[in-house]
């Protein structure tokens, strides 16, 4: 189904800088049409901040840990990019592909267990590794800080280097390449997947933490970014390599969630940086974009193994223009067939030609509805397979364009069913947005259509029993205030003075809490279910609407069992991935509450055994339908 906005006759882009305030902008919200679940994933970040080198946490450290836990956020990557691709989880090393190829020590079992313990609410996603290679050890590595105690500075560029290689004294120039099998081992699928059942049955972890694993990351790419390794990267290979994991992960855990390509930015959306030139595979004689070959080859093997190869496609862009116009229009690139991009020169080889005509004018990219389109033609309808987009940067030295442009993204994701994003990058500006959409907005986005959606745009959702709904505005306009419109159907609105945020002016970062924050509360009045409002220019404003008489009732994402409290692996957990939970407290047999869960994320809640304790415990539950009181043993 496609919920994607319909963009015909919206005023040209360059008014959101130079046209006075309209007479007016309407916007119809209905809250019974285009009902999709949205995901928690969609509110995430990269977890480039938590050290995996102790498993104290320093101030900083811990600072990091309460803004994403404040804020909201319910996914972290934690893969680290191309550190990931030569991971060896066994001797906990990786090799630095941006660092000349030297192997450093990570611990991805550190990370695992801050999130587990520190990170209530927060699932984490990592990666297997497709290379067949995997760092092995730290005696071979470039000595780059002497080289630079000696030259005044590191080599010009990330030169092949570890293993015995030479660079020029002014270092300009690689003489001598260091030779990979000196730092690297050999790391079949066997050995990559292996992290599986090591984390799940010897570490004991929730593996629900962890359900979703990336497949490498930009393989497309590796000709550049792991060249000591010579691999021969055509698309047969990058697939055949892909499915061999593929396979052995599944029969690993018949429930993970792989997400693939895992593709770099917009050029290689459609190119691969390959063997031999061959940047466009081929399937007899004809070419084809590298992400309709990949979907192509990756259906063709699941039909024939009988096992799920693929569950999130999974995409990485960086778009670089700084002009306001173009920043705010970035989100368009994902879904609208009639937006014409500037920016984009890869995709115009989508069809496996390349259409060179009209550049200034731009290409529609529509990425993601083409991804769609592609899915549906080689996997069949209902193929399941959701959207991701991983990897991208949408900082501005301006935190309230940052705010806007974030918006966009999430409000634009929503809409059209997109199940994990997580910038690689964050900005001040990002945990005031992502705040206001994932602690104030609700489990299921609904329809929203504004007269002038590329200078107003409305992102709608509401509660699974139907009695609240939240309306988020982004006003684009540059530098006019603008007059909103709103009406309602389908919600039976409580008439009266109704609570806004709104999200302005922003300088620095103005996160610290839930509590404390650069939200700012105003009022609306609402009548019959309608409301004028005025919007502020570059605002990001949240209409909290409440009803008495419900009139919808809609599934919530993930419908828990009658007992939200489950046991596993030794360990209790509360299932919130409902969002029905509304706040938890545990008793031990004294009475005495020793541990209180206030505005929990929707994920699983661990009781932690090992602060509260052996003994017998009362965990009391409070849930939008009533109580649940249930006796627990911790031992």
């Amino acid at each position: 189904m496609d919920f994607s906005r319909n963009f015909a006759g919206a005023v040209l882009c360059s008014m959101l800088a130079f046209s006075p305030a309209l007479a007016g902008i309407d916007v119809s919200v209905d809250a019974k049409a285009g009902v999709l679940p949205i995901s928690p994933y969609l509110y995430g970040r990269n977890i480039d901040k938590v050290n995996d080198g102790s498993a104290e946490s320093d101030s900083a450290e811990q600072e990091f840990i309460g803004q994403v836990r404040e804020a909201g956020i319910h996914m972290m990557r934690a893969n680290n990019g191309n550190n990931a691709t030569r991971y060896n989880w066994r001797k906990k090393l990786t090799v630095h592909p941006d660092w000349f190829n030297n192997v450093y020590s990570h611990d991805w079992v550190i990370t695992a267990k801050k999130v587990l313990d520190k990170m209530p609410g927060v699932d984490a996603m990592y990666a297997f590794q497709l290379t067949g290679y995997a760092a092995s050890s730290t005696d071979y590595n470039f000595p780059d800080w002497n080289w630079k105690q000696e030259h005044g500075s590191y080599p010009s560029r990330a030169f092949d280097l570890a293993g015995g290689g030479e660079v020029s004294e002014d270092g300009e120039t690689l003489i001598k390449a260091g030779d990979y099998t000196l730092y690297n081992e050999e790391w079949p699928a066997d050995s990559t997947v292996g992290i599986v059942p090591y984390w799940r049955d010897e570490l004991k972890f929730d593996m629900s933490r962890f359900q979703y694993w990336s497949m490498d990351n930009e393989m497309e790419i590796w000709r550049g970014t792991h060249s000591d390794l010579d691999l021969p990267v055509t698309g047969d290979f990058l697939v055949e390599r892909y499915i061999d994991v593929a396979k052995k992960a599944r029969t690993a855990w018949k429930d993970i969630k792989l997400t693939g390509p895992v593709v770099a930015n917009e050029w290689q959306w459609c190119h691969i940086s390959a063997y031999n030139d061959e940047s466009r595979p081929k399937i007899d004689g004809q070419e084809y974009c590298w992400l309709e070959f990949f979907t192509k080859k990756i259906a063709e093997a699941q039909k024939t193994s009988g096992m799920k190869l693929l569950d999130v496609f999974d995409i990485h862009w960086y778009p670089s223009e700084k002009d306001y116009e173009s920043r705010m229009n970035w989100h368009r690139v994902l879904f609208d067939t009639t937006y014409y991009y500037k920016g984009g020169n890869g995709i115009r080889c989508a069809t496996g030609k390349c259409d060179w005509s009209d550049k200034e004018k731009g290409y529609r990219s529509y990425i993601f509805v083409r991804i769609n389109r592609w899915l549906e033609q080689y996997f069949g309808k209902d193929h399941g397979i959701k959207l991701a987009l991983t990897e991208t940067s949408l900082i501005d030295e301006d935190p309230m364009v940052t705010a806007l442009t974030y918006a966009s993204f999430l409000g634009t994701m929503q809409d059209n069913g997109v199940e994990i994003f997580t910038p690689w990058t964050w900005g001040d500006g990002m945990y005031e947005t992502v705040h206001l959409f994932s602690r104030y907005g609700h489990a299921n986005r609904v329809q929203s259509v504004s007269t002038n959606d590329s200078l107003v745009s409305a992102y709608s959702s509401i509660t699974a029993k139907g009695d609240s709904l939240t309306v988020i505005f982004v006003n684009r306009a540059e530098k006019d205030a603008q007059d909103v419109n709103l009406s309602l159907a389908n919600f039976a609105a409580i008439d009266g003075s109704v609570r806004m945020l709104t999200l302005q002016n922003l300088k620095g970062e103005t996160f610290v809490s839930h509590a404390d924050n650069a939200l700012q509360a105003v009022t609306a009045d609402v009548a019959g279910n309608k409301a004028s409002l005025k919007l502020p220019p570059k605002s990001i404003t949240a209409l909290l609407l409440v009803s008495d008489e419900p009139e919808v009732a809609i599934p919530a994402r993930k419908v828990p069992r009658g007992n939200m409290l489950r046991y596993e692996g030794g360990e209790w957990f509360i299932d919130n991935h409902s969002g029905e939970v509304l706040g938890a407290a545990v008793f031990n047999s004294l009475g005495q509450n020793v541990l209180q869960i206030n505005a929990p994320a929707r994920a699983n809640i661990r009781i932690a055994g090992e602060k509260l304790g052996s003994g017998n415990f009362i965990v009391r539950i409070k849930t939008a339908n009533g109580i649940q009181l249930k006796k627990i043993e911790l031992k």
